[in-house]
């Protein structure tokens, strides 16, 4: 009788163990899918908000220049506003000014005769175009900045930067001067396949009835090879915020060390299970975010850099 009771038990705990074994891996599995189909609306949450969203200016209504960080080169890279030039071999250091077009159609040249001016509605100093870098020959009281811009040799090189500290390296390939009225326009400010940098200055006899010399000297130079190949890299997307918590209705989260980071966008689960975008906070605001309806809520926080890119999604606050 006894043998019969224990081996009744035995048979009652084997059908118990395989069927909680089925049960559990039942839950497994569901898990699993369950982390995937939310990781597939994570994508396609962000995917829908990338198409309707508004500019990243409007987005982060608090987004300060970057005064600190340089640009990575990449194929991200839209160019620098420049803030300075040197030329060692000809010892020029200046500060480089904007400036557009007078009244009569030419470029407006610097305010000082130690000053550069950089023609503002051209191309940026890195992108594929003429960047137009124009400075005074000499002055009243003598030399001025590009005084010596005639002695510039093929292979000198030209540095210029931003006020974050990006550099960029232009190689001069060829000088040529032109009558003040006959410089070919086209071939200075106009488009081309090359990342150049050309620089302009007066040259030649000086005509007092016309207040100006009687040619222009151009100095063509192109962005130094090293730099252009960087120019082809990826630009990589940022880092994923880390330790994302909600306390009451407080998200916190980490911010990431990416001198690129503009801001973070907040992302909270709908009833339906979908992930939607509900607010975007500035790199330079605290790393957190108030929902009054955060009760039993899931979130995510992304990072955004200047670019656009936006990281993988942190882990689940809940």
């Amino acid at each position: 009788m006894k043998k019969r009771i224990l081996f009744a038990c035995f048979i009652l705990l084997a059908v118990l163990f395989i069927s909680g074994t089925v049960y559990v891996k039942q839950l497994m599995v569901q898990a699993s899918e369950t982390k995937e189909q939310e990781a597939d609306q994570v994508k396609e949450t962000q995917k829908e908000h990338v198409k309707s969203r508004v500019t990243l200016k409007e987005e982060f209504t608090v987004l300060k220049e970057h005064n600190t960080e340089k640009k990575p080169l990449n194929e991200e890279f839209n160019g620098i506003i420049p803030t300075n030039v040197t030329i060692p071999s000809i010892d020029v250091n200046a500060s480089i000014e904007q400036v557009g077009l007078l009244d009569n159609g030419e470029m407006a040249a610097p305010f000082t005769e130690e000053g550069v001016a950089w023609f503002e509605p051209g191309s940026k100093p890195g992108v594929k175009g003429n960047a137009v870098l124009a400075g005074h020959v000499d002055s009243k009281t003598g030399p001025a900045v590009f005084y010596h811009l005639k002695d510039l040799a093929k292979g000198d090189e030209i540095t210029v930067k931003d006020k974050q500290g990006t550099k960029l390296t232009f190689v001069v390939k060829q000088k040529q001067s032109y009558p003040r009225d006959k410089a070919p326009l086209n071939e200075i400010f106009g488009y081309s396949k090359g990342r150049h940098l050309n620089l302009i200055t007066c040259t030649g006899t000086f005509d007092r009835l016309k207040g100006t010399h009687q040619e222009r000297l151009v100095v063509y130079a192109e962005l130094k090879t090293e730099e252009e190949k960087q120019l082809e890299n990826k630009a990589k997307p940022p880092a994923t915020p880390t330790n994302a918590k909600i306390s009451g209705d407080l998200l916190t989260w980490y911010a990431v060390s990416d001198g690129n980071i503009i801001g973070y966008r907040v992302y909270k689960k709908q009833p339906g299970g979908t992930f939607t975008h509900i607010g975007s906070i500035s790199e330079y605001e605290r790393k957190n975010f108030v929902d009054k309806n955060a009760t039993n809520a899931h979130y995510y926080v992304t990072a955004v850099n200047e670019y656009g890119q936006e990281s993988a999604p942190s882990s689940f606050a809940k």
